[in-house]
């Protein structure tokens, strides 16, 4: 049976249903948040299609709000190449996101769908000829009575009351004229003015009389839009209208009002997924074919995720930078180099002063500084394990030294260079983030008399820390990817498979960290399917003995005996069984070298390690035997 997937785009945000459930993105509307950022979202949305769907051809239709019910205009090539880059393969169909409504049950073809999120507009038909549009505009032309309508007017109300222009309203409370300055400054301010609607919507229920006047102008707008549809469509008799969108689901009474407004049947789409689902079943109707629907059939043959151009190779060879740490960001580079890597990891983190995270933020100049300077490498992963340590703790002196202060600060900090990173990383085509988020209790691991503290408590302490990072990521077509550690919810493969689970995030393995706490470093690598997007490569060494161990570098992960970090090839671990089963396991990721070797200057560490790993990975996508 063939796979079947939906894809709803509106103005906000996009949710999108397959083979591996259902996943909410940002949006991949240009006019919501630039093209950019949309590409990038975009990109992510096709390319967990393509892994879910794991080569197989399968059906989808995208319902979009960037798509023109007339004109899609350039839209259908930049879905198409965008799908077929990711792999997907099979047939697509492409339309407004209205039409899906018109087209499934009850409507089947004849009444009017409305849609009232971020935007509005209003498709009609007859069921027999094509349908009509009315709205969908963008914002400067339309989407009147949609949340961006009502944020604007609520906006402009409060600041007419602050200024002496207008009436008293409690709006005035809630934002005014700094907010309106502050939206002014955005260059893509349609998502943030549309988020002020519930303000409005909370002020009308209320009682106050100048949200009132405005939600009613909004309700009578949309009832506008549905008459002059059905008028256009040649509509008479009874027909059902279909409405839906987060004005409509965010507010029940303001749905009550809409019903009232328009005096005839309405059916609510509370599962946008699940409808344009049902209209993919019925099928696409002749009349809606190449005049407001679009079917594409995408061919290309699956691809792996996108990896550095210097690789030719199944798996990159990569190089993490933190080592460099306070020689400056040129000494990084230069060695990455010298060296001669695919990719590296960028860390972010404030004790490395390789860059500021801070500046970039606000320093334009610095920002396409750091582009230019990293122009020649590929960077694969932007990374922070010890400011965004500071999201979960310990909040106590044992982080003081990234940030002396109080849980709350600690917190704050460690939110905003996460943000950072996730930033960083969108700006500079990197798809992938490794961040390290702490643990709040280390002692749950254990297991106390009658009590139910687990550490599965940890994970939910994480998931809930962690959303606003993970809704970042998403926006910006970046990947998050956790790093097994004893510091951090994830230290074992039990605990990760339950983060991974939970969370949708991919795993940075490193063998030596769970060979460090008793794990057999083969074993590790085994089992993780497409969850596994990068490796990190450095050796271990273990201390047998009931003395303390001599020399530099020595530490313990644990209550077990000593363990020290070595370049690859000075320690205990099997790295050409590790490669072999990385390779067994399809990865096609990169695989960076990590130096703590505390024996060997940083250079020479990092060079041995890469020489063994080039002996070790295949140069080129092996023959296969041939005899």
């Amino acid at each position: 049976m063939t796979p079947l997937w939906t894809v709803d785009a509106g103005g906000t945000g996009t949710a999108v249903t397959g083979p591996g459930g259902r996943r909410r993105y940002g949006s991949v509307n240009p006019a919501s948040g630039g093209h950019e950022a949309a590409d990038a979202v975009l990109r992510t949305v096709f390319a967990d299609l393509a892994a879910d769907l794991d080569g197989r051809v399968g059906r989808g239709w995208i319902a979009t709000a960037t798509v023109d019910p007339r004109d899609p205009g350039s839209e259908l090539e930049r879905l198409r190449r965008t799908a077929e880059r990711a792999g997907l393969r099979g047939r697509v169909v492409v339309s407004n996101d209205a039409l899906p409504w018109l087209v499934a049950p009850p409507l089947s073809g004849r009444g009017v769908a409305v849609v009232c999120g971020t935007g509005s507009g209003f498709l009609a038909g007859d069921g027999r000829s094509a349908p009509v549009r009315v709205g969908s505009c963008e914002y400067l032309g339309s989407d009147e009575g949609s949340a961006y309508d009502l944020g604007l007017s609520g906006l402009r109300a409060a600041v007419r009351a602050l200024d002496g222009r207008g009436p008293d309203t409690v709006l005035a409370k809630h934002f005014g004229v700094t907010t309106a300055r502050d939206l002014a400054r955005l260059a893509f301010p349609k998502a943030a003015v549309a988020a002020l609607a519930p303000t409005v919507c909370r002020a009308w229920l209320d009682g106050d009389p100048v949200a009132t006047r405005l939600v009613a102008d909004a309700i009578g707008e949309l009832g506008l839009g549905v008459r002059a549809a059905a008028a256009a469509a040649g509509l008479e008799g009874g027909w059902t209208v279909a409405a839906g969108g987060g004005v409509f689901l965010g507010c029940p009474e303001f749905l009550a009002e809409f019903e009232r407004e328009v005096l005839g049947d309405v059916v609510v789409v509370d599962d946008p997924n699940t409808t344009i689902e049902a209209a993919l079943e019925a099928g696409v109707p002749a009349w809606a074919l190449d005049d407001c629907a679009w079917t594409l059939t995408l061919a290309a043959p699956p691809r792996p995720a996108p990896r550095p151009a210097a690789a030719t190779g199944p798996i990159a060879l990569g190089l993490c930078l933190a080592a460099w740490g306070g020689d400056g960001l040129p000494a990084a580079l230069d060695a990455a180099r010298e060296i001669g890597v695919d990719a590296v990891d960028l860390p972010t983190d404030t004790t490395t002063g390789l860059v500021d995270a801070d500046r970039w933020a606000a320093d334009a100049a610095y920002r396409s500084e750091l582009r230019e300077t990293l122009a020649d490498l590929a960077v694969t992963c932007v990374s922070n394990s010890r400011d965004t340590q500071l999201l979960l703790g310990p909040h106590g002196p044992h982080t003081d030294p990234v940030l002396a202060g109080s849980a709350d600060e600690k917190r704050a900090h460690a939110l905003r260079h996460a943000e950072h990173a996730i930033r960083i990383a969108a700006d500079l085509g990197a798809p992938q983030v490794r961040l390290m988020f702490g643990v709040p209790d280390l002692s749950r691991w254990l297991s106390w008399w009658h009590s139910d503290v687990s550490w599965a408590d940890n994970v939910e302490a994480w998931l809930e820390a962690a959303t606003p990072v993970l809704k970042l990521a998403a926006e910006h077509g970046v990947r998050l990817l956790v790093e097994p550690h004893p510091k951090q919810v994830a230290y074992d493969p039990d605990s990760t498979r339950r983060l991974l689970d939970a969370a949708d995030v991919r795993l940075c393995l490193d063998v030596a960290n769970l060979a460090a706490v008793g794990y057999d470093p083969v074993s590790v690598v085994r089992g993780w399917g497409n969850r596994l997007g990068a490796a990190h490569a450095k050796d271990l060494q273990r201390w047998t003995g009931t003395d303390q161990p001599p020399g530099a570098g020595w530490s313990r992960y644990g209550p077990g005996p000593a363990i020290r970090f070595r370049a690859l090839g000075s320690g205990d671990l099997p790295w050409p069984a590790v490669v072999a089963a990385l390779l067994d396991e399809g990865f096609r990721g990169v695989l960076y070298v990590e130096h703590e070797d505390a024996l060997l200057p940083r250079e020479q560490s990092a060079a041995n390690s890469a020489r063994l790993l080039r002996s070790l990975l295949p140069d080129r996508e092996p023959q296969g035997r041939t005899w």
